[in-house]
């Protein structure tokens, strides 16, 4: 029995160490790397989409944002296509703005993947993880939520929905 006992602490520990500091039950992924944003503001950048056509964040301010940054070797950011597909189609037409962007991975890459899972959204393309390490993003996928305003609402909300009802 006191195997067991040790087994479940020790589970339990490697448990709490993945939490989000401050007891911020809302995001269980990883939160952002520390000072990865100023106030609460998402980092303004400029990448290309897979036809070479520039996006500007800034470019959609007034407009919330829904951020996924992936790869193509990711399995659960395939895992999580389906409800990426169904938050564009459901909000997009509200106004809000879905960006996917492939960190680390070639152009040609990426366009396979977005070709492959036919994803209707934006696909933007951080070849060097510039915007990536901007964000302080540690892990994919991370899903960042931005307000009208530009600011970072949640990391990897699990209420998603709700916060999007209160954007429109």
């Amino acid at each position: 029995m006191n195997g067991l006992v040790r087994l479940f602490a020790v589970l339990l520990a490697g448990v709490l160490v993945f939490l989000p500091p401050k007891g911020d039950l809302s995001n269980l992924g990883l939160p952002p790397a520390e000072g990865a944003t100023r106030d609460g503001v998402a980092p303004d950048f400029v990448l290309e989409d897979l036809q070479g056509r520039e996006y500007r964040m800034s470019n959609y301010r007034g407009r919330p944002m829904f951020i996924v940054f992936g790869t193509t070797w990711c399995p659960m950011c395939r895992r999580e296509i389906p409800a990426y597909k169904e938050i564009y189609s459901r909000y997009g037409p509200k106004g809000l703005v879905v960006l996917y962007i492939n960190v680390m991975e070639s152009q040609r890459k990426a366009a396979a993947y977005a070709t492959k899972h036919s994803l209707p959204y934006p696909v933007l393309v951080d070849t060097q993880g510039k915007v990536m390490t901007d964000y302080g993003v540690r892990g994919v996928p991370a899903k960042i939520l931005v307000d009208r305003n530009g600011k970072i609402i949640c990391w990897n909300c699990r209420s998603l929905d709700a916060l999007l009802l209160k954007q429109f």
